[in-house]
């Protein structure tokens, strides 16, 4: 058997573990609180049950298990093809190379500040912060802004008589309104029944991408958080700081 001090480790085997390592943390990170965490306990499963199988000699068992663990990988890639799609982009030069630095403070409250000025009046709104992932095709089917953001230009853009109050507004973490009257792709399946388009179109671009959602009830006049495919619970304008706070400094 050879000795712990046999094992031949230089600069390739250390380079080898660490960048195993940050991909297997960045894996963990991404998948959990998804579907995909459910996926990995079944598989794990199936793993057990295959060990078992071979233990106790279950030829039969242990073909078929054989059989799906060899097709594994295509079952994976169809299965979670936006998950991995979500992935990749958020693994993109613009995302390993974007500066983190702070300086959101007036975004924060100018944000804050307009959705709960909206809230208020029960004018609905929804506000996609772009993040790390492009939104350029949403911005095609929208109207071209590029224009600094403040409390009256969201005001204007979601006024009820005004063209564009019925679709989102993109703005950048520059602090930059890029587009108005964005289409969005509305989720299929949503857990409450009371969710209208608005938040459908909330879910959906976060469903396939990493924005952040600002979403104003026109009915209920409240103030909801979309982000990674999940709708937070009302919320009152500290409690969105905070959580605006938080997404813009990572």
């Amino acid at each position: 058997m050879m000795e712990w001090n046999q094992i031949p480790f230089g600069w390739r085997e250390a380079l080898d573990i660490t960048v195993v390592t940050f991909l297997l943390y960045h894996v963990i990170r991404f998948v959990r609180g998804t579907r995909a965490v459910a996926a990995l306990s079944g598989l794990f499963v199936l793993l057990v049950l295959y060990a078992v199988a071979q233990m106790a000699g279950l030829l039969t068992l242990s073909w078929l298990l054989e059989a799906v663990f060899g097709s594994l990988f295509l079952v994976i890639v169809i299965l979670f093809q936006q998950d991995i799609r979500q992935a990749l982009s958020s693994m993109s030069l613009r995302s390993l190379f974007r500066r983190r630095t702070g300086g959101h403070e007036e975004l924060i409250g100018i944000l804050a500040r307009s959705c709960f000025d909206l809230a208020g009046r029960h004018i609905g709104a929804l506000i996609v912060i772009e993040m790390t992932m492009p939104l350029g095709d949403m911005m095609e089917k929208g109207v071209k802004i590029d224009g600094l953001v403040s409390e009256d230009l969201l005001s204007t853009i979601f006024f009820p008589k005004t063209a564009l109050h019925d679709g989102a507004v993109i703005v950048n973490v520059s602090g930059r309104v890029v587009a108005a009257g964005c289409v969005l792709p509305l989720a299929q399946e949503v857990a409450r029944q009371h969710f209208g388009t608005r938040h459908r179109a909330a879910l959906g671009i976060t469903e396939v991408s990493d924005a952040v959602v600002l979403v104003v009830s026109e009915e209920r006049g409240e103030v909801t958080v979309a982000q990674n495919g999940r709708l937070s619970n009302p919320l009152n304008y500290e409690r969105l700081e905070r959580i605006l706070t938080n997404v813009l400094s990572h």
